[in-house]
């Protein structure tokens, strides 16, 4: 029922930066989610104005800290998907990985991982596709760079 003091040391040091490390997550992932969508990708992000529920969401953010640092990808096939996340990986881009929080970017194929035990009729009807890829978006400080790394990947991969 109590933590050891090492670790509550830890959580409370970091929690003395969790708001400019949110900012940063936020900022990248809504940079990112407006140049895949302006590259034809389809993008699930908050931030979009595409994204059905965006007005909703935006009366009920702390616009300070943005709409948050997670997005998915629609990428047409898991083959695709697996193909991708594994470049990326190699190219230092993220880590393929099923948590959400690190400072690095983490992707993942929630269909054939954290979520294959819905029913695949449900996974149809949430939108759920085997070429989706979530991301959690990293703090990268040159988001820009990062940018064009993954399109290169995506473009070698004939993604985009």
């Amino acid at each position: 029922p109590t933590m050891d003091s090492l670790r509550s040391a830890s959580i409370l040091k970091n929690l003395r930066t969790l708001h400019i490390r949110m900012k940063q997550h936020s900022a990248n992932a809504l940079y990112l989610a407006q140049k895949f969508e302006a590259d034809g990708l389809k993008i699930v992000y908050p931030g979009l104005t595409s994204h059905p529920s965006h007005a909703l969401y935006s009366q009920m953010i702390n616009k300070e800290y943005g709409f948050g640092g997670m997005m998915t990808m629609e990428v047409g096939s898991l083959e695709k998907a697996n193909e991708l996340m594994e470049l990326m990986q190699n190219k230092n881009l993220g880590y393929l990985a099923v948590s959400l929080g690190f400072y690095k970017t983490l992707f993942s194929a929630p269909g054939s991982s954290t979520s294959s035990e819905i029913p695949m009729e449900e996974q149809a009807e949430m939108g759920l596709t085997d070429g989706l890829i979530r991301f959690s978006i990293g703090l990268d400080n040159d988001i820009g760079r990062t940018y064009q790394m993954m399109k290169t990947c995506m473009q070698e991969l004939q993604i985009l």
